[in-house]
């Protein structure tokens, strides 16, 4: 079957299939990003989608990916506009802001047309992305939530930004992206401006371009109208200023951080998050708090047998190492093709190394990133994404469990 009806039909085939041969699956139904606060588990913002090969404030796709597999899963972009009117992200296109800091020659004018942005790299190298490519990025990473940084304020170019994204969202097909898009304001007013280009679901006052902000009538604007976290330039915060905020509900976020001792204070002093160019979600436990992410012993029942795996969410399912899954029914053997990139495993036979093991490390910082192989089991191509977590692969363990024991 094709369509809705023909995947929701697939799915639950193989959720019945599992509940008869006694299998409890590890998630029936993946949970979206946007069905949760985005604050929920995320101290840390990647300031300017993060850093890259040890390079920061590029707004670049490596960026981005690089967060990612670090274990970041909410991002800060910075937006502007080229010489020809395309959305990109960029902090800006004057000479001595991100010229100077991507280390990019101006050539002519300097507000680049859109196909000279495309083809300068960002210091020498990396890759600079459209407003349509980072939200391209949002649909496959289905669990990150991105933070806007605009910077205008007048009130056709913060309409034209967010109708424009908006748009966007739209022509790739995937409007549900907008749930996982937080909105910085700068003012009062641009509540109300971008509100009326849609509803988002969760919103920042964020007060860096306030010379002198009266927190407490802040505080209480934020109250009035359901917004619910504010971003406040750390030099500029105190013990009070963050106690008056959570007395109305409203949690204090706090940028940009890059020394650890200084997250440390400022955690202590009660601010709930913080943007950051190069601390890492793994290294928060350095400074007492926990990392969001950690693998956890499950033990699943697969027919007669009872197993315990280690499992990872990754993209709000439940994940586990493929030689634990050799465990399962008859097992399997593995072999690699490096030429054409594809992972095939023979059930009835015996797992042994597929060559992988060199490159595991054992940090347990789960650095994860999407595998470039495809997945062939017993001849037919699985059509499933696995992802290599230090070096480990990861499979799916519910699609899985259905492939083995159907």
């Amino acid at each position: 079957m094709n369509g809705k009806n023909g995947k929701t039909a697939g799915r639950l085939t193989a959720v019945a299939l599992a509940a008869m041969l006694g299998v409890s699956l590890g998630m029936v139904r993946p949970v979206q990003a946007a069905e949760t606060d985005w604050r929920a588990g995320n101290t840390l913002v990647a300031h300017a989608l993060g850093e890259a090969d040890g390079k920061t404030e590029t707004n670049t796709k490596e960026a981005f990916l690089s967060s990612w597999s670090e274990g970041f899963r909410v991002m800060e972009a910075d937006f502007t506009y080229t010489s020809d009117g395309v959305l990109v992200v960029r902090h800006d296109f004057e000479e001595n802001g991100s010229y100077y800091r991507l280390e990019i020659e101006p050539d002519g004018p300097l507000v680049m047309n859109s196909q000279t942005y495309r083809e300068k790299k960002a210091v020498y190298e990396l890759t600079p992305i459209t407003a349509v490519e980072l939200l391209g990025l949002m649909v496959e990473y289905k669990d990150v939530y991105l933070i806007t940084d605009t910077k205008e304020t007048d009130e056709a170019t913060v309409k034209r930004q967010f109708q424009d994204l908006k748009n966007i969202a739209n022509n790739i097909g995937a409007p549900e992206v907008l749930d996982r898009i937080v909105p910085q304001i700068y003012s009062k007013e641009m509540l109300g401006w971008v509100k009326k280009i849609h509803p988002f679901r969760q919103w920042i006052f964020t007060l860096y371009q306030i010379y002198d902000p009266d927190y407490a009538d802040i505080a209480a604007f934020c109250r009035q109208n359901g917004v619910d976290t504010v971003t406040i330039e750390h030099t500029h915060l105190t013990k009070q200023i963050v106690d008056m905020f959570h007395k109305q509900q409203i949690k204090v976020y706090t940028h940009t951080v890059n020394r650890y001792k200084q997250a440390e204070n400022l955690l202590s002093m009660g601010v709930d998050g913080i943007y950051t160019d190069t601390i890492k979600p793994y290294e928060l436990d350095w400074i007492g708090r926990t990392p969001p992410r950690s693998t956890e012993q499950k033990t699943v029942t697969a027919g007669e047998k009872n197993i315990t795996f280690t499992t990872l969410d990754i993209m709000g399912e439940t994940h586990v190492p493929l030689r634990e899954m050799a465990k399962v029914g008859s097992g399997f053997s593995a072999d690699y093709n490096r030429e054409s990139k594809v992972l095939s495993l023979t059930p009835w036979r015996i797992f042994h190394s597929i060559g992988n093991e060199v490159g595991i490390n054992a940090s347990g910082r789960l650095i994860t990133e999407k595998a470039d192989f495809r997945l062939v089991y017993g001849g037919t191509d699985t059509g499933l994404t696995c992802y290599m977590v230090d070096g480990e692969i990861y499979v799916p363990l519910d699609k899985m469990m259905s492939l083995m024991l159907g």
